[in-house]
């Protein structure tokens, strides 16, 4: 999932007016510099000094940012679609295939998980062909068949399942189709009246016709008459043999039990944790009511960016955001002393001997030229006579 990134412009825990009031219009002076997406946050609660200030300037109070530790919600995970659990399996595979994934997550009308399909599940179901009522025993509906098998419906209820009897082939004459032609069997046949007659009249569900075989009037007649499915697939008996077995429903052979997905609030450490100790690849991406969303892969966490700060009014650790340790610090405006702060990458690191961050925020913005709207300028100077006790501070 594509995601706009953003470059969080925060101060300290313990936030006063210039914490509040440099971060908000540092990130106002960074979007005009260089158009990014900077937005100001707090990191902890506002007192009521930088609440009126706020209020008096007409600007909204920063979003609370308890932790800058990258989530699930930052990582542009794989937008796949979910399924209904009666799709074929070969509409699940094409389905795969189309967005690049060996996983599909099958959802109910509310979009909440019932279960989860991979391409082993499908190969799985094709290579177990020794089984001829495999196709009713996952009740497969007819209309799976129609579509699978590119079938016109020459007769029949196709809204029905096809929940009992077995998939034949009626290549021999009626009299030995006795033998292993029951009551409730599908049955796939070619051009033979015999054997088409045999098939309806024995009490076949349905009957399919390869290479677009059309029926005598009198085998459709009895069809109406028993209630059995006529079809006709422009395929021969061969590959419509193959492909019925695609026609099951997902249902039958999903995961649908324990499984293992991720909120949009999981830190991604610990989802990297998790997915090394599975062996899937893909794994459900959910909302907090557990409405599906994507999926997540090891390829996605491998490729997770951290979050992006600059800090403001502070460089010490012990004041900084939860999590700050493990995000990516681009840039630290300050007026207090060295606080020991590490970064993995260089930064741009800006600290003076004044009264206030707020100085240095409106000696950046006239460095660059910068216009100050009414709004800005007055926060800084709020922060400034704040920070400075009506400039009365050894500072």
């Amino acid at each position: 999932m594509k995601k706009e990134k953003e470059i969080i412009v925060i101060g300290h825990k313990s936030p006063d007016s210039d914490s509040i009031c440099s971060a908000v219009a540092y990130a106002q002076l960074k979007r005009q510099m260089d158009g990014g997406n900077y937005v100001a946050r707090r990191a902890g609660d506002i007192n009521k000094e930088t609440a009126f200030v706020l209020d008096y300037f007409g600007v909204e109070e920063p979003d609370y940012q308890p932790d800058v530790r990258t989530r699930v919600s930052d990582i542009e995970f794989e937008v796949v679609p979910s399924v209904d659990r009666n799709m074929s399996i070969r509409e699940a595979y094409l389905t795969m295939k189309e967005h690049n994934s060996t996983t599909l997550c099958i959802t109910n009308e509310d979009n909440l998980i019932s279960g989860v399909i991979t391409m082993t599940d499908i190969a799985g179901a094709n290579l177990d062909v020794l089984d001829n009522q495999l196709v009713s025993k996952a009740k497969t509906p007819f209309r799976n068949i129609v579509k699978t098998l590119n079938a016109r419906v020459l007769c029949g209820d196709i809204d029905k399942v096809f929940d009992e009897g077995r998939v034949t082939i009626g290549a021999n004459t009626p009299e030995k189709m006795v033998d292993y032609i029951s009551k409730g069997d599908l049955v796939v046949l070619g051009d033979r009246f015999e054997s088409q007659f045999f098939a309806v009249e024995i009490g076949a569900s349905c009957i399919v016709l390869g290479t677009d075989g059309e029926p005598n009037p009198t085998i459709l007649e009895l069809a109406r008459a028993r209630e059995c499915i006529v079809l006709s697939s422009p395929y021969d008996s061969y590959t419509v043999s193959r492909l019925i077995n695609q026609s099951m429903p997902v249902e039958h052979f999903m995961l649908s039990k324990n499984i293992l997905s991720f909120e949009l609030d999981d830190f991604a450490k610990d989802v990297k944790d998790v997915m090394s100790k599975e062996r899937h690849r893909y794994f459900p991406v959910t909302d907090h009511q557990g409405h599906y969303l994507g999926l997540i892969s090891k390829r996605n966490m491998l490729a997770m960016e951290k979050k992006r700060v600059i800090l403001v009014d502070h460089n010490e650790k012990n004041q900084a955001v939860d999590g700050v340790q493990g995000a990516d610090i681009l840039e630290i405006i300050d007026h207090h002393r060295l606080g020991g702060m590490e970064s993995i990458n260089p930064l741009l690191f800006r600290n003076h001997p004044l009264g206030c961050t707020a100085t240095i925020v409106y000696q950046i913005a006239k460095e660059n030229g910068l216009e100050l709207s009414r709004q800005t300028a007055g926060l800084l100077c709020s922060a400034i006579l704040s920070d400075t006790l009506m400039f009365r501070s050894p500072t």
